[in-house]
């Protein structure tokens, strides 16, 4: 099945902090339903722990290993992921991810749709496709853009130390 949407004048390949990200479905293509993107990550990459006030986010490792945090300003849950493996995160609740293998694929899975956005928004189009050139993360940029997303960075990523 292929969208409805037009998708020749627009770009699907981002850098976003360290990652390479494809939007494989946009909230636009689904009618808001969700979003759908695949994220390629360098090892040793972490999220900062962030909350998301509009959507479930659910995440499925295709290659490689992550290691997920539930709540871990909280009752903090840890859960490491192998291809195959998949974690749900609630809206509301906070969350953090760390990149434990190189060349780890992640799709992220959002309902409803729209979460895209912070990073098309927070990144910028990817001119090649490969992981961006390696850089500090412009915290400021991603607090600013993620109020608009209804996204709140909480604190630092966690296990990465």
């Amino acid at each position: 099945m292929t969208s409805t949407t037009d998708r020749t004048d627009r770009t699907d390949l981002y850098w976003f902090d360290q990652f390479l990200m494809k939007v494989m479905l946009r909230s636009e293509d689904t009618g808001g339903q969700l979003s759908i993107c695949e994220q390629r990550h360098p090892a040793g990459y972490g999220t900062p722990i962030h909350v998301h006030e509009r959507e479930d986010q659910t995440l499925v490792v295709v290659d490689g290993a992550i290691t997920a945090w539930t709540d871990p300003l909280g009752d903090s849950r840890e859960v490491t992921l192998t291809a195959g493996d998949t974690v749900f995160l609630p809206r509301g609740v906070p969350h953090a991810f760390r990149v434990d293998a190189e060349g780890t694929r992640v799709l992220e899975i959002n309902t409803p749709g729209g979460f895209e956005g912070f990073h098309i928004d927070a990144g910028e189009p990817a001119t090649e496709e490969r992981l961006p050139d390696p850089g500090p993360p412009d915290i400021e940029r991603f607090v600013r853009v993620g109020t608009e997303y209804g996204c709140q960075i909480l604190g630092p990523p966690v296990g990465t130390g």
